[in-house]
């Protein structure tokens, strides 16, 4: 499966395209709401969603900013910490395998989790590559600390690991102008701190230009695109009642298409960084892959 984050140099529809992509999911599927300015989900989408047989109803005591306080709790630093973020999801529908980490419930409360990033960040990739699950990060708007992602402002842990990390950008010249730098700057603390400056690509919610302009404009592939769908933008922002014909609208199809091609891209990237890995810790195998592409290059 795959770790994929969104991000958003501004307010451009993360939450909305994230939600959409986890509802499309045809596999199992974990959104986690890691936005530090806090979460929206518990007010919109999840909040006539019960849980359980005595259909418990989602409140304060659940969600992101609980897991700080359990983390300390645990008895030692090797205990498993997956059954106590278990307790914090909520499904997002009455599915069995769509499920949500809500997020904070106050932005205040993003510096308590500076040392709980390393143990939910494990849980995260174990649910991924064990479980067999897809697992969304909503990461809300980027926050930057002198040209970086702000340790405190931003989950620039899991950021940093994701498999993929998508720039939400709108069809809009606003949003192509904001998105510009922000594409260096991820870029760069990518290449420096994380997987690599390949790990970032652009989600273009919107019509009104081609992607592949987009892509040459920002210096970013396009990895994704979404039509802007009223109706159904409007449900998984706010919940409620679910219009008929929602799961058929044109958002939520492109949804659909669009998790297969992430998920290779996904795939891709991963064995590639597998591949150095393997070289740097032999160099052998670094020498063979070398003489490989010296053949391919000579028979191209």
């Amino acid at each position: 499966m795959a770790l994929i984050a969104l991000v958003s140099a501004k307010s451009d529809g993360v939450t909305t395209a994230a939600a959409a992509l986890a509802l499309a999911s045809r596999r199992p599927v974990l959104l986690a709401e890691l936005d530090m300015a806090g979460g929206t989900l518990r007010h919109g989408l999840l909040r006539d969603v019960t849980r359980g047989e005595q259909h418990e109803r989602l409140d304060g005591n659940i969600g992101l900013h609980r897991l700080p306080q359990a983390d300390w709790e645990r008895a030692s630093a090797e205990q498993d910490f997956t059954p106590q973020v278990a307790q914090h999801l909520w499904p997002m529908d009455d599915s069995d395998y769509r499920t949500a980490l809500p997020g904070l419930i106050d932005p205040r409360q993003a510096a308590s989790l500076t040392s709980t990033w390393p143990t939910l960040l494990n849980v995260l990739q174990l649910t991924d590559q064990q479980l067999g699950w897809e697992v969304l990060v909503d990461g809300g708007r980027i926050v930057l600390d002198g040209g970086r992602l702000h340790p405190v402002l931003t989950p620039a842990p899991v950021l940093r690991e994701a498999d993929l990390v998508l720039l939400v950008v709108r069809m809009a010249a606003e949003s192509h102008a904001l998105a510009y730098p922000m594409v260096r700057a991820l870029q760069d603390d990518l290449a420096a701190q994380g997987a690599g400056a390949r790990a970032l690509g652009l989600l273009v919610l919107g019509e009104g230009y081609r992607p592949d302009d987009v892509a040459r404009s920002l210096d970013a592939p396009v990895l994704a695109t979404l039509p802007w769908d009223g109706p159904a933008a409007t449900y998984l922002r706010a919940g409620g009642r679910m219009p008929r014909g929602v799961t058929r609208s044109r958002l939520m199809r492109a949804a659909r298409d669009t998790m297969g091609p992430l998920h290779e891209h996904a795939d891709r990237r991963r064995l590639h960084l597998q591949m150095r890995q393997v070289q740097a810790a032999n160099p052998a195998v670094q020498r063979i892959v070398h003489q490989l592409g010296q053949r391919g290059a000579r028979h191209g």
